[in-house]
């Protein structure tokens, strides 16, 4: 039972770009967790910038840096909890997919923790001749990506990093290690993988003999379930009294962010009798089509079976495990990755170290009014590399027929509208695959704050956009906490408590409805 206070529980949120600690907190529940109009505020208590090193080995992740921040981050959360006389109830850690880190034999962190877009296409392409990928995609539902945990574990194996020894362990995985020691693999994760059979619910020793993949893989767990508490040194250098419930919860952010606005369910033959978007808190017959747009965008539908199909590969589909066991029929795109690395780009240019928030909003001003219609392929491989990337967007908007951008409006433009298309086209084709229609969308993640971006994509998708939760993984994860710790009794009923945190922007939760549909092959 909570605290007259309220309950307290932790999300740690780690993005590609940043991380985070969330601390959510849940009043109005009563005794042996009935519900009784709970409601739950959610703060962010600290923040750090997940910025990648340059090694001998190549694009590494900083591990030093995750455990400054985690322990930092930490102690804020046990403070804040301490100061409005909440108890922590649960600590729960999402991610973004597929790298990992490797634990040697005797159970220590090797330091070289390789980023994805350190991943090698030519070695991916070399081992997936040798391969039946139509069948690897029917036992994974995953599709053959260079940055796929499989074809990263060849390109180690390759440079000589590591041993057959090891243990990989993907980064929310290791960042329960670090909480409490344990050493597991959560299914939605590993989902990511490529290595996770689907169809056994159990990691393939075929495929990663067939990859080349000389490591060892550990136990699968499943959200909801417990890891632990907090190791007693952490305990004690966090400033906490005990140690600190951990559970499992859907470790992949999309997973999580997905588990905090929809859920596969049979759905009505129409949408809503009004033509309005489906209320936020429901997901039971309606069809939500969601964009997570973090640094990537992933866009689809949940669905309570994989289509593990040809279509579904020939069409770029990707299909992980949700919170439910449900399939998050999805597509990987590109997602605010473009404008940071415009904005990085332009900062030099101009002498700055940042790009400052009222420049930006100048150019997004402007975008939002430019008449230019040029666009681009956002999934074009050349398009993923830091550097030089304005000029390269120019060159994918002639090479599909368009005038180059002549500015740098122009070109934030071009990135708006390419993104809107692209995700426009994705969920027609999800739609299609799943034999359903989408009723409304809903865009999460920071992209729900681009309000440009949720126009555009209520004109190329013809159909509603809801906007919101910004943190939309964050939150996912607060959710699925108090489900565990038995103060909500499911996450249906967890989407529908009212939630405070914090934004203040007017059009978030307000959809955005389209004058007209654009055509997105134009």
């Amino acid at each position: 039972m909570g605290t007259k206070q309220g309950s307290a529980y932790v999300a740690v949120d780690m993005g590609s770009s940043s991380g985070r600690i969330m601390l959510g907190t849940l009043r109005g529940t009563g005794a042996e967790g009935v519900p009784s109009a709970p409601s739950m505020t959610i703060r962010e208590v600290a923040r750090f910038a997940n910025t990648p090193l340059r090694t001998a080995q190549g694009l590494s992740w900083d591990l030093d840096a995750f455990r400054r921040f985690l322990e930092a981050g930490l102690r804020d959360a046990v403070a804040a909890a301490a100061a409005e006389g909440s108890a922590i109830r649960g600590i729960g850690v999402d991610s973004w997919g597929v790298d990992y880190a490797r634990l040697d034999e005797a159970g220590e962190l090797r330091a070289f923790v390789r980023h994805h877009r350190d991943a090698d296409p030519d070695l991916a392409a070399e081992t997936s001749r040798g391969l039946d990928v139509g069948d690897a995609y029917e036992r994974t539902g995953v599709l053959d990506q260079a940055i796929n945990t499989a074809h990263q574990l060849r390109q180690d194996a390759r440079a000589g990093i590591g041993s057959d020894g090891d243990t990989a362990i993907l980064i929310a995985d290791l960042v329960v290690h670090l909480l409490t020691g344990r050493v597991a693999a959560e299914r939605t994760l590993a989902s990511t993988t490529a290595l996770l059979d689907r169809r056994d619910d159990a990691w393939s020793g075929r495929l990663l003999a067939d990859y080349g993949a000389e490591v060892r893989l550990p136990e699968l767990v499943s959200p909801g379930d417990f890891a632990g508490g907090t190791s007693p040194d952490l305990t004690t250098r966090i400033g906490a009294e005990a140690p600190l419930p951990v559970y499992y919860v859907t470790g992949h952010d999309t997973a999580a962010a997905f588990a905090a606005v929809t859920a596969a369910a049979p759905r009505e033959p129409t949408g809503p009798p009004d033509g309005s978007a489906p209320s936020a808190g429901s997901a039971a017959g309606r069809s939500w089509g969601v964009v997570s747009c973090g640094s990537w965008a992933v866009v689809g539908l949940a669905v309570p079976q994989p289509i593990l199909t040809s279509e579904a590969r020939q069409r770029g589909f990707t299909q992980e495990l949700g919170a439910e066991g449900d399939t998050l029929l999805v597509k990987n795109l590109s997602g605010m990755w473009l404008l940071q690395e415009l904005t990085r780009e332009w900062a030099a240019e101009d002498g700055l170290a940042t790009w400052p928030l009222a420049a930006l909003q100048e150019l997004l001003a402007g975008a939002r009014e430019s008449p230019y219609r040029g666009r681009f392929d956002p999934a074009d491989p050349s398009l993923q590399a830091p550097g030089d990337l304005s000029r390269r967007i120019g060159d994918g908007c002639e090479a599909a027929g368009h005038d180059r951008p002549r500015d740098r409006i122009e070109t934030v433009r071009a990135v708006l509208v390419s993104l809107a298309a692209a995700y426009a086209r994705a969920l027609a084709e999800a739609a299609e695959l799943a034999g359903t229609t989408v009723d409304a969308v809903r865009i999460v993640s920071g992209g729900s704050r681009n309000t440009v971006l949720c126009e555009l994509t209520a004109r190329y998708t013809g159909l509603p956009v809801v906007a919101g939760p910004p943190e939309a993984s964050a939150r996912g994860v607060l959710l699925q906490l108090a489900v565990a710790a038995g103060e909500l009794p499911s996450l249906a009923v967890a989407r529908t408590i009212d939630i405070d945190d914090g934004e203040t922007a007017g059009h978030l939760g307000v959809p955005f409805r389209p004058e007209h549909q654009e055509d997105t092959h134009d």
